[in-house]
């Protein structure tokens, strides 16, 4: 009876969800691209030391303060935002991440705020902020223990991430838990053994390709390249998820993503950007196509008036001939601002 009510309310919830995004996005077209998702990177800082992440061996500290931060996510629910993501780096590193999230839930009542974490302080800290976070997505690059920590170079991370799920299924049910499987060539052997996981301890997987191209105002730059997967390889894996997806396993990528991959990856028109506003460490409003010269920095003038600058108009607008990221975010994103009824159809996107 106690597991019925508990799957009445996150039914409730997630219908009520679905019905704001709808209206969010029904919006953001109407206003030609006019984003209401806050994506902010909180910090750089990270306990992991992955050598497929872009953000590695970084010496920037120039973080937002709190009081900054507070500030801009004020502006940015006045400006019609309604969901945030907080990641890193790894988030739950900054002391004041749970000030952070209760002032963006409670005070600012967002919608939905969601975290991306590597998992490693979630059993001490999910206490503190745990009725207030509509989903947690963690990490996780193999289904065995000993090569996800190696993969993260931090060994016992593997089972703080198990202790985490005992306890947000436990205590939070209502937490959309997650988790996220970047396919390189480290586990890209483990894709089946990930499913069966996901399925026999029942949280949701994503997949992902790690992204090794890079743009910069001098040129692109092939990062990561040498640790991806084979193009040929990605393809029979994304049939082997699609598979699965179709004969019900726990799979949160859209079959629109999935088959992006298979054959070959797929010329797509980007729309993110109309959707997603990111936000750096530091406020700086990053500019993909150009990631050494930001757009603007919300250190120096507002989200409304960042909203209105011809610099991000156009960066809006150009940012469509792009199709280089491979995150499920930026694909998904783009096929849903084309077909807003993937928030609601079967094999379309899905919040877990």
């Amino acid at each position: 009876m106690e597991q019925e009510l508990i799957n009445k309310q996150i039914k409730r919830k997630k219908k009520k969800q679905i019905a704001e995004l709808a209206l969010a996005a029904k919006t953001a077209r109407e206003n030609n691209g006019k984003p209401f998702i806050f994506h902010f990177l909180t910090t750089l800082k990270c306990n992991c030391d992955c050598e497929t992440c872009l953000w590695k061996n970084n010496t920037k500290k120039d973080q937002l303060t709190l009081e900054e931060i507070k500030r801009i996510y004020t502006e940015a629910k006045e400006a019609g935002f309604v969901v945030t993501i907080l990641w890193g780096g790894e988030p739950l590193i900054r002391k004041d991440i749970t000030e952070i999230i209760k002032f963006v839930k409670k005070e600012l009542k967002f919608t939905i705020v969601g975290i991306v974490t590597n998992g490693w302080f979630l059993p001490d800290k999910i206490k503190e902020f745990g009725d207030d976070i509509d989903f947690i997505l963690i990490s996780l690059d193999s289904p065995r223990p000993e090569e996800h920590d190696q993969i993260r170079r931090l060994p016992g991370l593997y089972d703080k991430i198990m202790e985490s799920v005992t306890i947000v299924k436990e205590s939070y049910p209502l937490i959309s838990l997650q988790f996220s499987f970047s396919i390189s060539k480290f586990n890209m052997n483990r894709v089946g053994e990930m499913i069966n996981l996901s399925d026999n301890i029942g949280i949701p997987v994503a997949f992902n390709v790690i992204n090794t191209i890079r743009h910069y105002s001098y040129g692109d730059v092939d990062e990561k390249g040498t640790l991806s997967a084979s193009d040929n390889d990605i393809s029979k894996i994304f049939e082997n998820i699609l598979d699965a997806k179709k004969s019900g396993s726990k799979i949160l990528n859209s079959e629109m993503y999935l088959n992006h991959f298979i054959g070959g990856k797929k010329r797509y028109l980007c729309h993110t950007k109309k959707v997603f506003m990111f936000v750096n460490y530091n406020g700086d409003i990053e500019n993909c196509l150009q990631l050494d010269k930001p757009i603007a920095s919300l250190r120096q003038k507002s989200v409304s008036e960042v909203l209105q600058l011809p610099e991000f108009v156009k960066f809006i607008k150009e940012s469509e001939k792009c199709y280089s990221c491979n995150s499920p975010t930026m694909i998904d994103t783009s096929y849903l601002w084309d077909d807003i009824s993937l928030l609601t159809k079967s094999g379309g996107i899905s919040f877990g």
